[in-house]
């Protein structure tokens, strides 16, 4: 379970009410932080990861398969940055079932709104780039907030540490 945290513009485009008090989150990369994206025509969402900041681009139109839409495309955004793919598919099966919640985390929104300006950028100037590739495109980018690592970097040692737990606790 994943707590889709959109924020206020995200919200009204969904008419979706966020839920006061959501379930802790359950999944690797913790909750996750949308917002809805304009270039021109073309309509988007972007979304980061609480925890290692991984971000997703899918398209905005059918704002109730949002969260389906974004679990499917974290897998492959997951598989392509080189996590195991059992991981990614554990990932993607955390990620069945969501709630909608409003932001509360500044350091997030920040490095959300520094991909979001990389992200126009990147719609303006490759226009026949797949939503994926600038996904795997913006996971490359250095954020202040993770040290200047980039959230590929981050969401492997992220998925790392979770399998040195699970064998430490095996033993």
């Amino acid at each position: 379970m994943f707590v889709l945290r959109c924020t206020q513009k995200l919200l009204d485009r969904l008419n979706a009410t966020p839920d006061p008090e959501p379930t802790p989150t359950d999944t690797v990369l913790g909750d996750w932080y949308a917002n809805l994206i304009r270039v021109g025509r073309i309509q988007v969402v972007l979304a980061v990861s609480e925890r290692s900041l991984l971000p997703v681009v899918v398209p905005a139109r059918d704002g109730r398969s949002l969260a389906q839409r974004l679990s499917e495309t974290s897998r492959l955004v997951l598989s392509a940055v080189g996590v195991p793919l059992d991981d990614a598919i554990a990932e993607h099966g955390a990620m069945q079932s969501w709630v909608i919640g409003k932001t509360v985390n500044r350091r997030v929104l920040g490095s959300l709104n520094d991909l979001a300006f990389q992200l126009e950028v990147g719609l303006r100037d490759s226009p026949d780039r797949t939503l994926l590739a600038q996904s795997l495109w913006l996971a490359r980018t250095p954020l202040k907030v993770i040290d200047y690592g980039a959230p590929d970097q981050a969401t492997l040692a992220a998925f790392a540490g979770r399998r040195a737990l699970r064998s430490a606790s095996l033993r």
